[in-house]
């Protein structure tokens, strides 16, 4: 009997030793696997490239209420993120009502408020998500603002419009949230001093020939637009941007793909950006709703290159068919293939001013902005025109609106889900059903 027990003793001891050694890996190289479809336990790429701007140490306070300890919970999980991330980001917690003396220094007077302080640089947070925070940390990074006109008065999408179909209230908001000052231009005669930055969502009205001439040369003088134009865009739009180089193509991008999404197969899928133009962008897979696509023309003074492709599987419905009578049909000899460009940029020659041009205006309105990609697509142009150095990675995922499906997959990614669901569950039936045919037959 003593034998048993001894080789029992050396058994518990060796999966006691083994259980150890896991234990001390696990802490020594820990992992997270973040299986909530918001992912809220890990911090988008948005975020940690703004933490990686941080020169200084960051200080943030949270003033909570002893009533709601779920959120604080909650803020303390997420911060607790910020701090694995940064080691310079330090979190303090203070209970509002005991801490009077503290809340009216740093101008706080509601529960579950944070102030972000770096040097002599303070923000304060009254929502504290992600999205805010990161917001703040920019700004108090040393950002410089940058101010954002949207040009209103002939159809365009309008910043202070809440309607949730048609307007542009939150893509003004997300502007804001990047260190952005958004401010609503009637007409274009004549351009304001602090313009860093000119946005013309989705004209459907002409312009005036003085507006034209103004924009045109304000933008060789060093100005900075962002066009989003439509299918049918006015001919004045289309005459601004073939002077910088770029043509409004006139017709209507077919995906039949995007009806994964919940679309009608006339929604354009961003598949590729142009590393060139962007290095180190992460794909956005954006969605834009009705799109046309665009053609680079040989000019004397700008430099343009496109920004932005379709998927290969892609085309182009050159007389768009599908806007009255539905998804139609490939032409061969007529319509054109994919992949093809629904974005380019443009830099004047002898100034620093930039121009990019967006086939679609939709995908910035109230509706379609927080659809996969589009914010990211929306921030990451402005980006690129109004600031040195821009945030390229995606940013936090935002509820997605609409009826719009969240599914985004790659075609790698596809492939690989349609073998495992479709071809190896069948496969495996077949063999089965293989071999008890031959069983039967031989009984």
């Amino acid at each position: 009997m003593a034998r048993p027990r001894l080789l029992l003793a050396v058994q518990i001891v060796a999966v006691t030793a083994i259980l150890a050694c896991i234990v001390a890996l696990a802490a020594l190289h820990p992992a997270r696997l973040d299986l909530t479809p918001e992912r809220r336990f890990t911090l988008s790429p948005h975020t940690r490239e703004v933490l990686a701007r941080l020169t200084e140490d960051v200080r943030i306070t949270v003033f909570y209420s002893s009533q709601a300890g779920a959120l604080r919970r909650e803020m303390a999980d997420l911060l607790a993120l910020y701090q694995e991330a940064r080691p310079g980001v330090t979190v303090r917690f203070l209970d509002l009502d005991r801490s009077p003396g503290m809340a009216k220094r740093l101008g706080v007077g509601t529960y579950n408020t944070a102030v972000i302080e770096a040097g002599d640089r303070r923000e304060r947070v009254e929502l504290v998500n992600e999205e805010t925070l990161s917001s703040a940390l920019l700004a108090v990074a040393g950002t410089p603002p940058v101010t954002v006109y949207f040009l209103v008065g002939h159809g365009e999408h309008d910043p202070r419009d809440t309607d949730e179909r048609s307007g542009a209230s939150d893509a003004a908001r997300a502007l804001v949230s990047e260190g952005f000052r958004v401010r609503a231009l009637e007409g274009a005669a004549q351009m304001p001093a602090d313009a860093g930055l000119l946005v013309i969502a989705g004209a459907t009205r002409d312009f005036r020939p003085a507006e034209i001439d103004a924009l045109d040369g304000w933008l060789r003088q060093g100005g900075n637009a962002l066009v989003l134009a439509d299918p049918g865009a006015p001919a004045a739009v289309r005459r601004l941007v073939a002077g910088f180089g770029v043509e409004l193509a006139g017709d209507v991008v077919v995906d039949e793909r995007g009806r994964l999404f919940g679309t009608d197969g006339l929604s354009a899928r961003v598949a590729h950006l142009n590393q060139g133009l962007l290095p180190g962008a992460t794909d956005v897979r954006a969605l834009l709703p009705e799109a046309q696509s665009v053609r680079l023309m040989e000019t004397a003074d700008a430099r343009a290159d496109y920004l932005a492709m379709t998927a290969e599987d892609a085309w182009a419905d050159v007389d768009r068919r599908g806007l009255e009578r539905g998804l139609p049909p490939f032409r061969l000899g007529r319509d054109r293939s994919g992949p093809l460009p629904i974005a380019a940029l443009t830099r004047t020659g002898g100034t620093d001013g930039r121009l990019l041009v967006v086939g679609d205006a939709d995908f910035i309105t109230n509706l379609h902005l927080n659809v996969l990609g589009n914010r990211d697509l929306l921030l990451i142009g402005a980006g690129v025109l109004a600031r040195p150095e821009p945030l390229l990675a995606s940013r936090p995922a935002a509820a997605p609106g609409g009826t719009f499906s969240t599914l985004t997959l790659s075609a790698r990614e596809a492939r690989l889900v349609f073998a495992s669901v479709v071809v190896a569950p069948s496969a495996v039936l077949a063999a089965i059903a293989a071999i008890l045919a031959r069983r039967r037959r031989f009984a």
